[in-house]
């Protein structure tokens, strides 16, 4: 009898290409000494980022509970006796439906002992390995060492400001004098400061090959160990331009935490948003912590439509709901 060869259709092709990215990612992982864990998808609350919403769920008369948008508090929580953690697992953030934004997407989160600078160096370890085993992936475009761009450096260069030495006014003053149009007197600090870095800044930034911006603002990394009054040990990987990974040296001051969750949680009620409790739990976890830890985040997703030369974040999810 003759069989029939089996009919790929552009969904199985798909499908085996997330299958064989993820296999490696964990494989990377694995050999690397990692315990994979899991954590809850569905949580009692949130944390107060200003620009994160998580979507809300009702179980009979109960709620509102959350789906996490990201896993780092639950992954925090089991680091006690394990340097080591990863997971890819799926997140939920109230999103505009675009070209590289989904309200479901796949994430892997990682946490390690060290700080930003050794996240950095495995970050382009395990995408290294990843496009050496990937078969559609264009190796030369990822020949290390990845530049690594000082945040405050790109700024005097490009723009001859230094957001970082100045407040709100002097900011909104000193983009006014220099002819930056885009500005209202209603934005923030960091209003002003995502305007000057995405308009004057990074597309300025070359595309040819993958590369960091380190050492963002404290007013934008919530969690993140602070490097000096305005600034934290963090990290973002960007490739063709798209941002593809976050990451910092883990914050483990418990009062400091709470504090900033506070104010978190000021700015989003003076914007009209939802506040949220405090995860206690939490904060006395980090607290206990012997550090240094660094965390990373990237998106699965964004990575793979790198890999697999796409534009479009639907281009590689196998299904997608129509909202």
């Amino acid at each position: 009898m003759v069989m029939k060869a089996e009919r790929k259709t552009p969904h199985s092709e798909l499908m085996k290409a997330r299958h064989d990215f993820i296999k490696l990612i964990r494989d990377f992982y694995y050999a690397s000494g990692y315990l994979e864990v899991e954590t809850p998808n569905l949580i009692k609350t949130s944390a107060p980022d200003p620009n994160i919403e998580p979507l809300k769920v009702y179980i009979n008369d109960k709620g509102p509970f959350f789906l996490h948008t990201s896993p780092e508090m639950g992954m925090k929580k089991l680091l006690h006796g394990h340097e080591r953690i990863f997971q890819v697992c799926k997140v939920y953030r109230v999103e505009e439906h675009e070209e590289i934004h989904n309200t479901e997407f796949t994430m892997l989160e990682w946490y390690r002992e060290g700080t930003y600078l050794d996240a950095m160096n495995e970050v382009e370890d395990l995408i290294s390995y990843v496009v050496d085993h990937f078969p559609t992936a264009d190796r030369s475009r990822f020949t290390r060492p990845w530049q690594i761009y000082d945040l405050a450096e790109l700024f005097i260069k490009e723009t001859d400001i230094n957001p970082f030495e100045f407040d709100r006014e002097a900011l909104f003053l000193g983009m006014q004098g220099k002819g930056f149009m885009g500005i209202d007197h209603k934005d923030t600090w960091n209003d002003l400061f995502f305007k000057l870095f995405i308009q004057e800044v990074e597309p300025r930034i070359p595309k040819e090959a993958p590369y960091f911006i380190k050492d963002w603002p404290l007013s934008v990394s919530t969690m993140a160990k602070r490097k000096d009054a305005n600034r934290v040990e963090r990290f973002e990987l960007y490739i063709n331009g798209l941002e593809i990974a976050n990451g910092y040296t883990e914050l483990l001051d418990a009062s400091e935490q709470r504090q900033r969750f506070v104010k978190d949680n000021s700015e989003r009620m003076a914007s009209g948003k939802q506040t949220f409790v405090i995860d206690e739990e939490f904060v006395d976890v980090l607290g206990k912590l012997q550090g240094p830890y660094a965390g990373v985040s990237i998106g699965v997703d964004r990575l793979l439509m790198v890999l697999l030369r796409k534009d479009r974040i639907e281009d590689v999810l196998v299904e997608r709901l129509t909202i």
